[in-house]
């Protein structure tokens, strides 16, 4: 299934990128991928995978990466 984010707090498209490749790398994530002009990460994650846990998940790498990137599950 997809888990689609808007990502706030990205200051360059290479950073999103390298981020993106961060949060693929996690157990539960298959594949994310950062469009940085539109601000949204979508994931793609197993179908039976809680959102709220994938989206601490990706928010924790996030916050290893760079301070004050926020990500939030879009409605």
């Amino acid at each position: 299934m997809k888990v689609r984010c808007s990502i706030e707090g990205l200051d360059c498209p290479h950073c999103a990128l390298e981020l993106s490749k961060k949060i693929a790398a996690h157990a539960e994530i298959d594949t994310a991928e950062i469009n940085f002009p539109m601000k949204s990460l979508v994931m793609e994650v197993s179908d039976d995978a809680d959102e709220e846990v994938i989206v601490a998940a990706a928010q924790g790498i996030a916050d290893d990466f760079e301070d004050g990137i926020e990500i939030e599950l879009r409605d």
